[in-house]
């Protein structure tokens, strides 16, 4: 009986001292372990979505159709791909003597988003953006004359775009984001308009669609 009492006591022991070391070195691995930026309790969604901006251009409204689309890391960024086109609604007559232009152009590339308070209904984003776009000056082709059918004035430029919107949480899987922001260009130069002019303050809208 005092032999199996002994057993017993020894077996205890050495699984306690097991346990113990095994607790021991688990919590030396979590404290030497390296910190991310997704954390222990790491989250990963994304995002696909339609932007639409409004913003002036030589004293006339001009507006721009686009696409975000990113990945949400742990509810706090995202980073991704953007693209806008600008919708040729705007006339303008004073660049040419008989001449009416129209503004055509686009631009896009990559974007960060650190994003405040994610699981509110209404919370904050500050996206900014950066890359390379496209802008020029068409003749109208609806309201000039067929001896008129030309591009007037172009050129290339890279961008820098930070903004700030509130987001709002419609449904879980559908958030709709409200913003400004400032668009800051590089090289472009018209030798028709100022440069200047596409730097204006940008309203917009967005729609995103995902997993957030």
């Amino acid at each position: 009986m005092k032999t199996t009492l002994l057993v017993v006591v020894i077996t205890m022991g050495y699984i306690s001292a097991i346990a113990q070391d095994e607790y021991l070195e688990d919590k030396y691995y979590r404290r030497d372990e390296i910190k991310t930026l997704s954390g222990s309790g790491y989250h990963s969604g994304g995002f696909a979505g339609l932007t639409f901006k409004k913003s002036d251009f030589e004293q006339k409204v001009i507006m721009t159709a686009g696409f975000r689309g990113g990945w949400i890391i742990n509810r706090s960024l995202a980073i991704g791909l953007e693209g806008h086109g600008l919708i040729p609604t705007a006339e303008f007559d004073d660049i040419l003597p008989g001449r009416t232009a129209v503004l055509l152009g686009g631009y896009g590339g990559m974007f960060l988003e650190p994003i405040l308070f994610s699981n509110q209904v209404v919370h904050v984003t500050f996206p900014i953006a950066g890359g390379a776009g496209w802008l020029g000056l068409h003749d109208d082709w609806e309201e000039n004359d067929d001896q008129y059918d030309e591009l007037i004035d172009d050129d290339v430029f890279w961008y820098l775009e930070p903004g700030v919107a509130l987001e709002i949480n419609i449904a879980r899987h559908f958030r709709l984001c409200l913003g400004m922001s400032k668009r800051f260009t590089q090289d472009l130069k018209l030798f028709t308009v100022d440069a200047k002019e596409f730097e204006n303050l940008n309203y917009f809208v967005t729609l995103k669609f995902g997993r957030f």
